[in-house]
């Protein structure tokens, strides 16, 4: 008996080392789009395919910027996007959309050859790049969930790793379980 309460003391004393399996950062693919804007439906959907071909790889988050007449929907928008453009270097005066942010990478519409948009999904996500958007964001005070497009028709994707730290917390919580049950039934004997 005391050499199971034993195994079981260093089994816990192991996982109690582990450090928590790191919740996994979804990279923000950020697309800057206007209403009725068909270039942007289209890469809505290029989006789509991508997130159904590679679940929880990025989170898609449209802020649709300006309306059917190209007015700004909201000041805060208008900053963020001049702020963005103003980060790469693009011309203020001619914002475009869709404008796709991934990371450090930018694209003024939707590239014919997507491979680079995907690379910069891989990229941001292995390199772990800034986001440059939500940077910009936050220089500026503005909470990027209180601006973005609300929509069903969303790609967000759940962000596996969360469900890897919670595997890991009930493993240890049966774990402990087990030993508190081990402990009473030897009391018992």
């Amino acid at each position: 008996m005391k050499k199971i309460v034993l195994s079981i003391v260093t089994a816990l004393m192991v996982f109690a080392m582990m450090p928590l399996v790191k919740a996994e950062e979804t990279v923000s693919v950020y697309m800057f789009s206007k209403n009725g804007c068909s270039a942007c439906v289209s890469a809505q959907e290029y989006f789509e395919n991508l997130a159904e071909e590679n679940p929880g790889l990025f989170e898609l988050v449209e802020l649709e910027v300006f309306d059917a007449e190209w007015n700004f929907v909201s000041e805060d928008l208008q900053k963020l996007l001049i702020a963005t453009y103003e980060r790469f270097g693009e011309d203020t005066s001619k914002a475009a959309t869709p404008t796709i942010v991934i990371g450090d990478y930018h694209t003024v519409g939707l590239p014919q050859d997507t491979t680079e948009v995907y690379d910069a999904i891989v990229a941001a996500k292995d390199e772990e790049k800034t986001d440059e958007v939500k940077k910009l964001a936050d220089d500026l005070d503005i909470k990027i969930e209180d601006i973005r497009k609300s929509s069903s028709n969303s790609t967000d994707t759940p962000e596996g790793g969360k469900y890897d730290a919670i595997i890991v917390v009930g493993i240890f919580v049966v774990l402990i379980g087990g030993f508190a049950g081990l402990v009473i039934a030897g009391k018992k004997q």
